[in-house]
């Protein structure tokens, strides 16, 4: 496939309820100084002002907005993006956060010159609140560097934002996010890593992600049952691309996700949880899952591996003692 000297990158922005953060989210995507964007808002039916705060800057021509008809959630969103894109790569900035001026650029320079299917990048995290002379911008002098990936790109960051994808590896491997269901990013993470053949990291934080108490990196309720099906729906997938090689990292993934769930998640959902973590154990030593454990992520599988009852007075004790700890460090 031959790419242009200076390729079309369709730039991916779903919108729900953000009428606070679209503005600066929107100008630092419009001031990227590589010029040759299109800017795909997808407006999920917001119930807040998101729709009016949209209106200024459509007098940019390179944005273009798709106004659901109801609400479908942030994969849904997403799919509808990438369907419309019609740029050679394609990328996704969540409407609450802000992207460094020099992404793009330096995503496509990366790509033209070592002919990558992915770029990868890193991220910062801010408190929402910040005012703009507070935020973590990136030095005026940086040196860009690409690394090439093997398989260190599973272990890196599931989140979509952290890609620069070339649109064709999208179409022939009909990449996706699972609508219906939180914490998307994993399995479609996993499937560009699998389907993409030449991967590039430039270790530099163009992503500057806010923090929000909506979060559902910060989730405890219920939503963190979803992550069983997801880590189901990833073993499918690593099993049929026959990807021996990545099963290690996949594994501690999961078993550190065990960790996370099993700690944290509300106490009213903790037998349905721990039910789905014996599942998911099974799973992964029935299928020669393997993995390398600290020793809490160690901790945890003991513990599924005991009877329910057992396993479940012996969780409450560790919440117990991770709580009366968290609270002595606070």
């Amino acid at each position: 496939m031959t790419i242009a000297a200076e390729p079309l990158v369709s730039i991916i922005v779903p919108v729900y309820n953000v009428a606070s953060y679209i503005d600066a989210c929107l100008a630092s995507i419009k001031q990227q100084t590589y010029k040759n964007i299109e800017i795909i808002v997808v407006e999920d039916c917001s119930t807040d002002d998101s729709k009016q705060a949209l209106t200024p800057h459509l007098t940019d021509k390179r944005i273009k907005v798709i106004q659901h008809n109801e609400n479908s959630g942030l994969s849904a969103a997403r799919n509808t993006g990438i369907k419309s894109a019609i740029g050679e790569y394609m990328m996704f900035v969540d409407s609450d956060d802000i992207v460094d001026t020099r992404l793009v650029a330096a995503c496509v320079d990366c790509a033209l010159k070592t002919n990558a299917e992915v770029v990868t990048y890193g991220f910062t995290p801010f408190e929402d609140g910040l005012e703009d002379k507070e935020l973590p911008y990136l030095a005026e002098n940086i040196v860009i560097e690409s690394v090439q990936e093997n398989h260190s790109y599973f272990d890196l960051p599931h989140f979509a934002w952290l890609k620069f994808i070339r649109s064709s590896v999208v179409r022939s491997a009909s990449l996706h996010f699972p609508v219906g269901l939180y914490y998307e990013d994993w399995p479609f993470h996993w499937h560009l890593g699998l389907s993409a053949k030449v991967r590039y990291q430039l270790p530099i934080d163009f992503y500057l992600y806010r923090q929000r108490g909506t979060s559902i990196t910060g989730s405890t309720d219920k939503k963190l049952l979803d992550l069983f099906v997801i880590h189901s729906e990833v073993i499918t997938l690593v099993e049929s691309y026959q990807a021996d090689k990545v099963k290690k990292i996949l594994a501690n993934k999961i078993r550190q996700s065990h960790w996370s769930i099993l700690t944290h998640i509300d106490n009213d959902y903790l037998a349905a949880a721990l039910v789905q973590a014996k599942k998911a154990d099974k799973t992964l030593r029935l299928k020669g899952y393997e993995s390398d454990l600290a020793l809490r992520h160690l901790m945890i599988s003991n513990i599924v591996r005991m009877p329910s009852q057992v396993a479940l007075s012996m969780l409450q004790v560790l919440r117990q003692a991770l709580d009366k700890r968290a609270r002595m460090k606070g």
